[in-house]
């Protein structure tokens, strides 16, 4: 533990470069664009809807940007060399590198709500009420697939080096919202094209808090499957990253 401590703290400050604050506080002006015209309407909200907005136009670009390079980018300049000569293990890395950008993740996407928060406190037309269950299970999902969008960004990461594994991740997200749009305008009966879906990239995470945003039944298998790939993916990570060259960095 007292590695991963020691590792957690160098990663963590490692991370927080100049450019990357930078992008921080972009990413935050960005979420709060829903806010603003939230703010202006008047209208009646509760907790949940300001996470749900915020998120549709946060967590995305937030994800893409602080996992881009992950791993690919340390093994180039040779840093991963550096720390393996020390008394520190691939596994201890890949793991630390994984926590420090979800603990990024969640600093922005926090930082985002409570903003949002204050800004709409100031507007007394607007009632904000707390769905304290509501809110806690969505947020307890989110961030469960926003660990789960890191897994599989680290995993690529450990083979394409440089920051071109968030265009891969990306592109395979793009590859599944085109296949759900199909299944859902054209192919909804096509029993096959809905089985290769949820192989194609797991959403277990993400289809739970559309149902019980929609107030269906409780998504257990969906939370099941969301469970099943992230402990996947993971294995995969660690995997890759056991596999990973990283003599291949500049000197």
């Amino acid at each position: 533990m007292k590695i991963f401590s020691i590792l957690f703290k160098a990663e963590f400050k490692r991370f927080w470069s100049p450019a990357m604050i930078i992008c921080a506080f972009g990413l935050i002006g960005f979420g709060l664009i829903p806010t603003i015209v939230l703010a202006r309407s008047g209208w009646k909200t509760n907790v949940s809807s300001i996470l749900q907005t915020a998120d549709q136009f946060l967590s995305m670009f937030t994800f893409l940007i602080f996992s881009a390079g992950i791993v690919g980018t340390d093994i180039k300049n040779g840093w991963v060399r550096t720390l393996l000569v020390r008394a520190v293990t691939r596994q201890q890395y890949v793991v630390t590198k994984m926590l420090v950008v979800f603990t990024a993740t969640v600093i922005v996407y926090v930082a985002c709500i409570c903003i949002s928060m204050t800004i709409l406190s100031f507007n007394p037309k607007i009632e904000i009420i707390l769905d304290l269950s509501t809110t806690a299970i969505f947020v307890t999902l989110k961030l469960a697939h926003i660990f789960l969008l890191i897994t599989i960004s680290t995993m690529v990461s450990c083979f394409i080096l440089g920051a071109f594994n968030s265009l891969f991740v990306y592109a395979w997200m793009t590859l599944d919202m085109l296949l759900n749009f199909l299944i859902t305008r054209k192919y909804w009966d096509v029993e096959w094209m809905n089985t290769i879906r949820d192989y194609i990239f797991p959403s277990g995470f993400d289809d739970a808090m559309k149902a019980i945003t929609a107030n269906i039944v409780f998504p257990y298998s969906e939370l099941l499957w969301g469970c099943a790939a992230l402990l996947l993916f993971f294995a995969a990570a660690l995997v890759s990253m056991n596999n990973a060259v990283i003599d291949v960095g500049s000197e």
